[in-house]
């Protein structure tokens, strides 16, 4: 009997008496891990015994209110045995004949009359899942929600791009708008080269040169002027070449307050040079009618017309006076000063001359 009452050595007793033995015991908490657990608990206990102000419960109430449909609430009511609020709106809809789950409005009854064809079965399936109402007609079955007003939403009064808060966005926008401005000047120092390039070109075209095709664009318009009987022309003229001006245009250009004119004459300021023709003036006798005879005979000489036409001429320019030159050539001598040949006329130019620019003649 003795044997029987022994436990069996091949029952799990054995195995969780180890189990339970080698478990090591539960170290103590530290005061930290105390002190954290006592502010957890003192927390949740003051949010539940913490008063709510009025706004929040106002907050919550008519968010609840909102939730709820006035059947949903009416059926609360109902089960939970509370006398009903005697909702106007419900009542007046319960009296028009609505039902929960039907669409407002009339409901086309079936006609009782016999057809002459049977009509289509429906199925149970699909008459569950639609419902009557929505099988006859289409109105909506439940009822529009209610969409706040959220503030403006015009045109450009959306969500905006925040303006950078940290200091490596800020620096990384000042480096964009640096390398922006540096693209700019970079452009405006090319285009400002490319000008001046073209100026010169256009000087050196329009000067005296030794060159070839290059600086005889005047010497060909004096030439051809020359042949043709003319004794002077205002595309002669050069701010750069003072001796391209006739005799006395210079100081008849100078009293009208022309620009553009040569900075040295014979190694002198123009300027210089007449005041000292004023000075040597002011110590003659006034009976001296020398000096207004040649006014006289200057202005004799030059128009006013030519003078005018000198002053606008010399304003341009280099471009601006080597396509008008060019452009006389061309009218009135049927020469290219891209070819460099002056055909017999118009006719034969336009034959074969490629065009009156540059680009034409690559």
């Amino acid at each position: 009997m003795s044997g029987e009452d022994d436990d069996d050595y091949l029952s799990d007793k054995f195995l969780a008496q180890l189990e339970a033995a080698s478990k090591p015991a539960a170290a103590p908490k530290s005061y930290a891990q105390l002190r954290k657990e006592a502010e957890k608990k003192s927390h949740l206990k003051n949010v539940e015994n913490r008063t709510k102000s009025r706004r929040q419960r106002e907050i919550e109430a008519r968010e609840e209110g909102l939730s709820k449909s006035l059947f949903e609430r009416a059926k609360e009511e109902e089960t939970a045995g509370i006398v009903p609020s005697g909702n106007k709106a419900l009542s007046m809809m319960m009296k028009m004949g609505f039902k929960p789950g039907q669409a407002l409005g009339k409901i086309d009854e079936p006609t009782t009359a016999k057809s002459r064809s049977p009509a289509p079965e429906v199925q149970p399936d699909d008459e569950g899942e639609a419902g009557p109402s929505s099988a006859r007609s289409g109105h909506i079955t439940k009822p529009i929600p209610l969409n706040e007003w959220a503030g403006k939403k015009g045109i450009g009064l959306g969500k905006r791009a925040r303006s950078p808060s940290t200091s490596a966005e800020r620096v990384a926008k000042m480096a964009k708008m640096a390398e922006e401005a540096e693209e700019i000047s970079h452009q405006d120092y090319r285009n400002r080269t490319r000008r001046e390039y073209e100026e010169k070109r256009a000087e050196g075209r329009l000067a005296d040169s030794e060159i070839p095709l290059t600086g005889h664009v005047h010497r060909t318009c004096l030439t051809l002027d020359e042949q043709a009987g003319k004794p002077f022309h205002i595309l002669w003229l050069n701010p750069n070449n003072p001796n391209s001006f006739p005799p006395g245009l210079l100081d008849a250009l100078t009293m009208h307050g022309a620009t553009g004119l040569p900075r040295e004459y014979h190694g002198e300021p123009i300027q210089v040079r007449l005041r000292q023709q004023m000075q040597a003036d002011a110590l003659r006798p006034l009976d001296d009618t020398e000096d207004s005879a040649k006014d006289s005979a200057l202005f004799e000489t030059f128009s006013s017309e030519v003078i005018e036409e000198a002053i606008q001429f010399l304003r341009l320019q280099a471009q601006d006076r080597l396509s008008l030159v060019l452009a006389y050539l061309r009218d009135n001598y049927a020469y290219c000063f891209w070819c460099g040949v002056q055909y017999d006329d118009e006719e034969a130019m336009e034959d074969h001359c490629p065009g009156p620019d540059e680009e034409s003649h690559d």
